[in-house]
């Protein structure tokens, strides 16, 4: 009876020993854990999340660069901003901005993917020139597409007048300067949309593609009914993202337009205006809240767009 009792209570302590070897392991993978994310949540902390709840406190208030006569402006910002004409351009040119690069992305970059899958003995070469745009700053390659737009000198108008059609102002021209934008945006950025759409058509199982040919359905139909439910959630994913980066779009719009906005404002953005109220007139309260109205109008379309996205999403 003493042994079985010896035995009992070598075992508990060996288990004992064992749960505080595994707390001794968590505590350390815990404390590595930390110190690797450590530099990122500072970087985030000090860039992005104290400047956020700055801002959104700063919309509350009139607020001088100097710190003298600040006062209480309550939702005053909000309504003035509101009623601004120019904001409500800016939202505009905004929507329409995001209007235009989202279906442009989606169909060039679904459409070079399966273009370049074809051709799967040049498949890294194509990959890697698709995706070079994308590595090169936004600010160095628009002053190249500065000479492409130019009205006079360009090789826009003049590949339009080989053509024998009527020739444009492009980043002149109120119409056409947000078009011209948006060319050059699709230009810069839908490699990076290629690339991702290449991985999810080379991940598909290649008996529901080989199956589907047996049965007779043609190349259109393998693709609108196989190949596009199949990677549904990395349209969807792309969709998400393409229309974050276009509702705040600031970099190629100030390299192609001088940071003017222009011509008449056709060009001005949310973003765009925000940077310019606040660093150009100082109006930072006010710019605050533009800032807060644009981050609660993302927010919305997200919301919308996951509720779509749950419906009519195919996932495996």
């Amino acid at each position: 009876m003493a042994m079985i009792n010896e035995m009992r209570l070598a075992r508990v302590g060996s288990l004992e020993t064992d749960r505080r070897a595994k707390r001794r392991r968590m505590r350390k993978d815990l404390w590595t854990a930390v110190l690797f994310l450590l530099p990122s949540l500072l970087f985030l902390t000090v860039f992005v999340y104290v400047p956020s709840v700055m801002a959104f406190g700063l919309a509350f208030w009139h607020y001088h660069l100097l710190g003298v006569h600040t006062t209480w402006a309550g939702i005053s910002n909000f309504t003035d901003a509101l009623q601004f004409n120019l904001f409500q351009q800016s939202l505009w040119n905004t929507f329409y901005f995001a209007a235009l690069m989202v279906p442009g992305t989606l169909i060039l970059s679904v459409s070079i993917a399966l273009l370049i899958q074809k051709a799967s003995r040049y498949y890294s070469v194509m990959r890697t020139l698709i995706l070079l745009p994308y590595a090169t700053p936004a600010v160095g390659t628009a002053i190249g597409w500065l000479w492409i737009f130019d009205p006079t000198y360009g090789m826009a108008n003049g590949v339009l007048h080989g053509l024998g059609l009527p020739e444009s102002g492009w980043l002149q021209s109120p119409s056409m300067a947000m078009p011209s934008i948006v060319i050059y945006s699709l230009w810069h950025g839908v490699g990076f949309d290629v690339v991702i759409v290449m991985s999810a058509i080379a991940s598909l199982p290649k008996s529901v593609l080989e199956a589907a040919a047996m049965d007779g359905a043609g190349a259109w139909r393998r693709f609108w009914q196989v190949t596009l439910p199949l990677i549904s959630p990395t349209i969807f994913f792309l969709v998400v993202v393409t229309t974050l980066g276009a509702l705040q779009s600031f970099a190629q719009i100030y390299a192609l337009t001088g940071g003017t906005g222009g011509p008449e404002y056709a060009t001005t953005t949310s973003l765009f205006l925000i940077y310019e109220t606040a660093f150009v007139y100082n109006h930072y309260s006010y710019a605050s809240a533009m800032a807060v109205i644009l981050v609660f109008v993302i927010l919305v379309l997200t919301l919308i767009q996951r509720y779509i996205g749950k419906r009519s999403v195919f996932y495996q």
